[in-house]
């Protein structure tokens, strides 16, 4: 990583200068500094940005429709407490049936404009955090609910319509 910050500010300082002319010979610097430094970075425990935005794992085998034992594993993976795993998996299979593509509504659009995406069916309205995908999906759940300590973000939980679903 350091290689590749080193060549970057070099090109900036105009430090390094290519051999010929021409943007060929300059856009090989830019690319090796770049592939150097995000090599580095992706190796690196700390220094990934993914790592940083996705949490503990960031990624996951699970997907499609997931059963309760599922969710709860997808749960656990996305960071989220082992003690919350079962609620959140009663979360999940309320608000979606434990469908990964789901969406509400179906026919349309909230008067505001936001769907609810996913598992958990995380709303729009928190951004980058509404995603299809089952990590990120988990994950947002983990985040907008602190960890399982406040499910009041989910109309299912205000109604009760958790229990029983696993």
């Amino acid at each position: 990583m350091i290689l590749g910050v080193a060549v970057l500010w070099a090109l900036a300082k105009g430090k390094v200068k290519p051999k010929k002319k021409g943007k060929g010979s300059l856009r090989g610097y830019v690319v090796l500094g770049i592939l150097l430094f995000a090599f580095a970075s992706a190796g690196s425990g700390a220094g990934g940005v993914v790592r940083q935005v996705t949490g503990p794992h960031r990624s996951t085998s699970l997907s499609g429709t997931l059963s309760c034992t599922q969710l709860e594993r997808l749960w656990k993976q996305a960071g989220g407490s082992p003690s919350a795993a079962f609620m959140a998996a009663e979360i999940a299979r309320a608000e979606s049936g434990g469908r990964q593509y789901a969406r509400d509504p179906v026919s349309g659009l909230y008067t505001d404009g936001t769907v609810d995406e996913g598992y958990f069916q995380i709303n729009t309205v928190h951004g980058s955090l509404a995603t299809y995908d089952p990590y990120g999906n988990a994950r947002a759940a983990v985040i907008i609910s602190n960890n399982g300590r406040d499910w009041s973000a989910w109309v299912t939980w205000k109604k009760g319509l958790e229990i029983g679903q696993c």
